[in-house]
């Protein structure tokens, strides 16, 4: 079993400078649900651009460069027209699948542009945790040989907040910090692997899927703070909305993970999953 997981950030409620809220998470799948998966994105990839292996994201302009560099910039300008239709296949393909949504977030306690830039790092390995926390217990109760964490490589190559709390959660079963214990016990004795695997979401099918799951969750999230309508993104989600752990009743908990000191962020998100969400 393998929790492809990416990152994707916005503005919360309180105007801060920059984007205050952390988003990190993604898909959880089997060997089975993998193999679908990504031969069903490839199909549909095909499909649309006439390449299986064009890589897609929720933002598609990060990619625009990319194609360009590549000389593909007819395929980048097919997945720009047809981005409404792909991604709605992109996102049935997941709900025929038995697959998970994991998604973490949280929003900082700052409006100051310096000290959400200080404390960034510290917010990322606290999502990183409590994510990792919630699919040790989806280890513990599915009971796979294995399990393994594949993560894109991280924004300037720090890669340091995820190894560092993952050799803790492994070898210990605690945070880095030692304040917090894993309620699914040391991660070395579910299954896991002794450590992050890092790749780059330009080659892996599953995680630019991951990056579409945070990216829609991301727009899911803006409408519960009132800050866009629902649209496109919560359109996808809706189709996949039973994928998410913790569906129907817990998916506030389980399957999007908010700190219980963010009250009015976990208040929003509960609401916005029984009106938004949930509505048809």
């Amino acid at each position: 079993m393998k929790w492809y997981a990416d990152n994707s950030e916005l503005h919360g409620i309180k105007e801060a400078e920059i984007p205050d809220i952390l988003l990190f998470g993604g898909l959880v799948v089997s060997p089975e649900a993998e193999h679908h998966i990504r031969t069903g994105v490839e199909s549909i990839k095909r499909r649309h651009t006439g390449n299986s292996r064009s890589p897609v994201k929720w933002n598609l302009k990060d990619l625009r460069d990319l194609y360009k560099t590549q000389g593909k910039t007819e395929i980048y300008e097919s997945l720009m027209r047809t981005s409404k239709e792909w991604r709605k296949e992109v996102f049935s393909c997941l709900a025929e699948t038995d697959c998970a949504i994991l998604i973490s977030c949280i929003e900082g306690y700052s409006a100051d542009r310096q000290v959400l830039k200080d404390k960034k790092e510290e917010l990322s390995r606290f999502i990183f945790a409590n994510g990792l926390m919630r699919f040790g217990l989806h280890v513990r109760d599915e009971k796979p040989p294995s399990a393994q964490v594949v993560l894109d490589w991280p924004d300037k190559g720090n890669a340091k907040p995820f190894d560092s709390e993952y050799a803790w959660a492994f070898s210990r079963g605690r945070t880095a910090n030692g304040s917090v214990t894993y309620q699914c016990g040391k991660l070395s004795n579910l299954g896991f692997a002794d450590s992050v695997l890092f790749t780059s979401m330009h080659h892996s099918t599953l995680l630019q899927v991951a990056d579409l799951v945070v990216g829609a969750t991301r727009e899911f999230l803006e409408c519960c703070l009132q800050k866009k309508d629902s649209g496109q993104g919560v359109d996808c989600l809706r189709l996949a909305k039973d994928n998410f752990r913790g569906a129907p009743d817990n998916i506030v908990g389980r399957g999007i993970v908010v700190p219980s000191g963010n009250v009015d962020l976990l208040s929003r998100a509960r609401k916005g999953v029984k009106e938004i969400l949930n509505a048809t």
